[in-house]
């Protein structure tokens, strides 16, 4: 056994570690057919062991198969997930480390890094995908949500874009910094994270919150989005019972809700979709990890209370309300809605309609609240016919 091709590909990764990784410190449970290691990272050095009572940060499992087309660069790790022939347990966001750790012979599979974007404060982090000289991608998540939510996407995307997938400043593995939390706050924030990376303009895809800061980034300054993508985005809304209590509730109070039930998130990130049927639940499972231990940062569930109270209180109408602002919006808008959408009513689009004419509206009957993940092969597919155009033209400017 000691001496399967199996156990001899994981006991070399030491010798293809890069060495500028000394930032990461983490314990990786792979498990490939029968056989699993333990990939010990710390101090910019790594070490196979057997896996043992110690509890890893994250387990990945997969067949042989697929793990040697990873191993030989053949097949990406994001590839394998999205294709269902890997699982993750303990968190996807950290899975999202192992991979880049690695040399691998660059045989077509796609590549992709991890990269933290600022200091402090400010720090954004961010998977980077594609070739960096195509057009870029900015993608935003939803409340509670992380850059993850985004991976049945990004490798097709990835084809004809630089792909940038953020976590949002309070989420993920971003900094938690004070703020606002508002749109117009993260609209400002994720604008200086492009101005770090020096990107003038920018396509962007953002569901739920995500699109309403796509839509505020076109409102604050449409010079610097090409055409925005919005799936199943927050807006204002018109009804908000309970507004008096909501008013009363304040972030700070998130700092001692710091248990939730598993079964509770499950259930509820399972009523997102129309269909869960849809998506192993394998998925689910990693998605729920990834959630509670990210609530586990008391910075992290007042970021989410921020933002969720700002979302719920924001003015519908009125000289500065939004569907007053975003009338103005420059930039061109694709909008997707789901009809079996638990948070967003797809009846909304009326009104995006109304105040944006120009807009491309789709309502899909058998979508929940996030497409991307539900339909990804058709959500790529709209993706690219709407922003093809405008692709298009950036290339011929």
């Amino acid at each position: 056994m000691g001496d399967s091709p199996v156990v001899r590909s994981l006991e070399t990764l030491p010798q293809r570690f890069r060495g500028d990784n000394a930032h990461i410190s983490a314990r990786f449970r792979v498990q490939v057919g029968r056989t699993a290691r333990d990939i010990v990272v710390a101090d910019g050095k790594c070490e196979v062991v057997k896996a043992n009572g110690i509890r890893p940060d994250v387990e990945i499992a997969t067949d042989v198969d697929t793990w040697f087309e990873m191993d030989q660069g053949r097949l990406s790790g994001i590839e394998a997930f999205s294709q269902h022939k890997l699982l993750v347990r303990g968190s996807i966001e950290k899975s999202l480390l192992f991979e880049p750790l690695f040399e691998r012979p660059a045989a077509g599979a796609l590549s992709y890094t991890v990269e933290s974007v600022g200091r402090r404060g400010g720090r954004m982090s961010a998977l980077f995908a594609g070739d960096p000289s195509s057009p870029t991608l900015l993608m935003l998540h939803g409340l509670g949500g992380t850059k993850s939510s985004f991976l049945p996407i990004v490798p097709a995307l990835a084809r004809n874009y630089r792909v940038i997938a953020v976590d949002l400043p309070g989420f993920g593995s971003s900094a938690k910094p004070r703020g606002r939390y508002d749109a117009q706050w993260f609209a400002q924030r994720v604008f200086a994270f492009m101005d770090q990376l020096d990107i003038e303009k920018t396509f962007l895809v953002g569901n739920s919150m995500g699109g309403r800061i796509a839509m505020e980034m076109g409102m604050t300054d449409a010079s610097r989005v090409e055409a925005l993508a919005c799936l199943c985005p927050a807006t204002a809304f018109s009804k908000r019972p309970g507004l008096w209590l909501v008013k009363l509730l304040r972030p700070e109070l998130a700092f001692a809700a710091s248990r939730l039930p598993r079964k509770q998130v499950l259930d509820g990130l399972r009523q997102l979709f129309a269909d869960p049927g849809r998506v192993e639940n394998e998925w689910f499972e990693a998605a729920v990890d990834d959630f509670l231990d990210i609530w586990r940062s008391p910075r992290a569930r007042m970021a989410f209370s921020a933002a969720a109270r700002h979302i719920y209180l924001e003015e519908p109408i009125g000289e500065n309300g939004f569907f007053t602002r975003l009338a103005a919006m420059g930039s061109p808008a694709l909008y997707v809605y789901g009809t079996h959408d638990p948070i967003i009513t797809h009846h909304g689009s009326h009104r995006v309609t109304k105040a944006l004419p120009n807009s491309q509206v789709v309502t899909w009957k058998d979508s929940g609240h996030v497409p991307q993940i539900e339909h990804p092969e058709r959500t790529v597919a709209l993706l690219e016919d709407f922003f093809s155009q405008f692709a298009a033209a950036q290339k011929a400017g």
